[in-house]
């Protein structure tokens, strides 16, 4: 019994270990630092103390579910009840973004490409795998018109806009059915400052969302949110950043009815 236990227990601290590499690695490789990674490698760090001092922490939640005074229950019951919450909501949150990521366009429209970080005035990987993506849909449908959106951060040469022109450009999008939207920081401003260069070039309100798949879900709930009648265009995403930009998501989703 004693070799089961203490087999078991060195299973669990290898998937640990490997689970807190999977959230170091874009700090190591791409000096990638967010909620997202933060989160996984703290978890990961609390599973292993679990792990190697699980005798000890059962004992405490026993004493203090067995006396008499309900302040130790209480305490033991908030903190289970707490994360058997933050469990089922990121569960929920993971087929919701899932179900989004899957989607295809039906009908085609106006492509929105969201921005995404440049460095200098490269595309960072992310932003080229949606600009790849949306350039491949308009070389399909030569008709259809899009709006790059996204403004210049403080340490980017050149707004987010001009790099993904200058790409769609190179990979033979005509530049007179590229509309730029330089001036928006974040997603909500990505899409209502693209819905007003909708209105002035008579474009409708249908459009076509491009950007990563776990950030579609949130994408197209703004959008819904403002009056857009929009679809989903999935980019792939690395498989090494994906964990941490998933987790990342789910802070994304659950604080954006809180933001302005």
């Amino acid at each position: 019994m004693k070799i089961l236990t203490l087999l078991i227990k060195g299973i669990l601290l290898i998937l640990s270990a490997y689970g807190f590499w999977v959230f170091l690695q874009p700090v190591t490789v791409a000096g990638i630092i967010n909620i997202g990674n933060i989160t996984g490698m703290l978890v990961f760090v609390v599973f292993t103390l679990v792990v190697l001092f699980f005798g000890r922490l059962s004992r405490w939640v026993r004493a203090r579910m067995r006396m008499k005074k309900r302040g130790g229950k209480i305490i033991v019951v908030s903190i289970a009840v707490f994360l058997v919450l933050c469990i089922v909501w990121c569960c929920v949150l993971s087929v919701l973004m899932a179900l989004a990521a899957s989607d295809k366009p039906e009908t085609p429209a106006t492509v929105i490409i969201l921005g995404c970080r440049v460095n200098g005035d490269t595309p960072s990987l992310a932003l080229m795998r949606r600009i790849e993506t949306a350039a491949d849909y308009l070389l399909d449908h030569p008709s259809v018109q899009v709006i790059v959106a996204g403004g210049q951060g403080s340490d980017e040469w050149i707004t987010e806009a001009e790099a993904m022109k200058r790409v769609l450009i190179q990979k033979g999008i005509s530049g007179d059915r590229i509309i730029l939207e330089d001036r928006s920081t974040s997603t909500l401003e990505n899409l209502t400052f693209s819905q007003s260069l909708l209105v002035e070039n008579g474009l409708g309100s249908s459009v076509i969302i491009v950007s990563e798949g776990y950030h579609m879900y949130r994408a197209l709930s703004i959008a819904e949110r403002i009056g857009l009648d929009a679809q989903g265009l999935a980019a792939p995403t690395s498989r090494w950043l994906l964990p941490t930009f998933w987790v990342r998501e789910w802070f994304g989703i659950t604080l954006e009815p809180f933001r302005g």
